[in-house]
């Protein structure tokens, strides 16, 4: 009875359910905490004000105009290249979810509220508001940035310890010489197939 009313197994559901709404409920954190962080910056520093005034950590208020960690970018770029990593982000998460990785959960997850935590700031206020300052020991070099940043680059490595465990996976079940583009290639040829002949 309760499978009927449930759909499926419901000692399945719960688990299902926590893994697929994971990578959703991290990105939201991601993007509210991004975005209450650079808010309070913006309402107690004016722009270019740091705190302490001295000291390898600071907090400064910059306004970035470019990409993550302060990399110059065109307006445009800066707008197309996040959403198109956040479609490619995307489109792995979709492909891969029935794994129920916690990897690929937490690390999509970190990666899309990060990236739409910088694009919310472009859209709205024309830049990025960049605030944790870390200063070398010699003074020389200096680097500001965001959770938001955090959060990308931290989806990143994550993702990329996902994608190598599978690859390692792949190759221990098929063998070493497997080709995992292989399949890949063969659709892309059988689909192409007939519109030649037509």
């Amino acid at each position: 009875m309760r499978k009927l009313i449930f759909g499926s197994d419901p000692d399945v559901m719960p688990g299902l359910r926590h893994h697929v709404q994971t990578a959703p409920f991290l990105a939201l954190v991601a993007l509210v905490l991004d975005q209450l962080t650079k808010l309070l910056v913006r309402l107690c520093l004016q722009l270019g004000e740091s705190i302490p005034d001295e000291g390898r950590l600071r907090i400064t208020h910059v306004a970035n105009p470019g990409l993550v960690f302060g990399m110059s970018a065109s307006s445009t770029a800066s707008l197309l290249l996040p959403l198109a990593m956040i479609s490619v982000c995307l489109v792995l998460y979709w492909r891969f979810e029935r794994s129920k990785s916690a990897l690929l959960n937490v690390g999509t997850g970190l990666f899309i509220g990060g990236t739409m935590g910088n694009l919310v700031d472009r859209i709205t206020q024309g830049h990025v508001t960049d605030f944790i300052n870390v200063i070398s020991s010699g003074g020389d070099v200096s680097t500001v940035f965001n959770v938001a940043d955090l959060c990308v680059i931290a989806g990143i490595v994550i993702l990329e310890v996902f994608l190598i465990r599978l690859i390692i996976r792949i190759i221990m079940n098929k063998g070493i010489r497997y080709n995992p583009l292989k399949p890949v290639i063969v659709r892309i040829i059988h689909r192409r197939g007939p519109k030649e002949k037509d």
